[in-house]
């Protein structure tokens, strides 16, 4: 028998690219600096260093760029959730029920998203509605990386281990990963006047 290579608990991460999102995109910026302008910061407890956070209810608000974003994300999240749903249970669920909650996060240079989890949501995702210009550039900023969630990927390394993925967002880009990936992201060379990503949690 010729010998097999078997892939055993792949963590699957989902990117959506969404196009024509450029005046919904508009409305949600539009929607964060009014909101940074008018009330209280919300990093308080956060992992965001420097920048702005919205409160959780961001997908409560009643806004046009929030109603054309909201279908987009239920549609992803139902599919992505069925995938999960085939690779990691034994048997389907007979129900399975979304609550969806989220908050906006606006950086510039110099800011950073610390590495942290979302314990309270099975399912988490990102949507960027801005992406500075050095995001395509070599480097950490304004990238997001998902770290290996293995324990033997920071208890007991290879030598050079690999335990980073990282990727560089577009404006329109979201993306789906499951509960307890890490994550971060940096705007240290960011030269753009600033990046926002309404973030989501299921």
């Amino acid at each position: 028998m010729a010998d097999r290579l078997i892939s055993a608990f792949p963590t699957l991460i989902l990117q959506r690219r969404l196009e024509g999102m450029e005046e919904t995109n508009r409305q949600l910026e539009a929607l964060v600096g009014e909101i940074a302008a008018t009330e209280p910061n919300s990093t308080v407890g956060t992992t965001t260093e420097g920048g702005f956070q919205t409160k959780e209810d961001l997908f409560q608000r009643d806004n046009p760029g929030i109603a054309a974003l909201k279908p987009h994300i239920f549609s992803a999240m139902q599919e992505y959730a069925g995938q999960l749903v085939r690779q990691e249970l034994t048997r389907p669920p007979q129900k399975v029920d979304f609550i969806m909650w989220g908050w906006a996060v606006a950086y510039k240079a110099g800011h950073s998203q610390g590495l942290h989890v979302h314990p309270s949501a099975n399912v988490s995702g990102v949507y960027y509605v801005t992406a500075p210009p050095a995001t395509l550039e070599p480097g950490d900023a304004g990238k997001i990386s998902f770290y290996d969630p293995r324990p033997r990927a920071t208890m007991a390394q290879l030598p050079f281990q690999a335990n980073r993925h990282r990727i560089a967002p577009v404006p329109g880009d979201m993306y789906l990963f499951p509960l307890g990936w890490n994550i971060r992201s940096r705007h240290s060379r960011a030269r753009a006047p600033a990046s926002a990503s309404p973030s989501m949690a299921s």
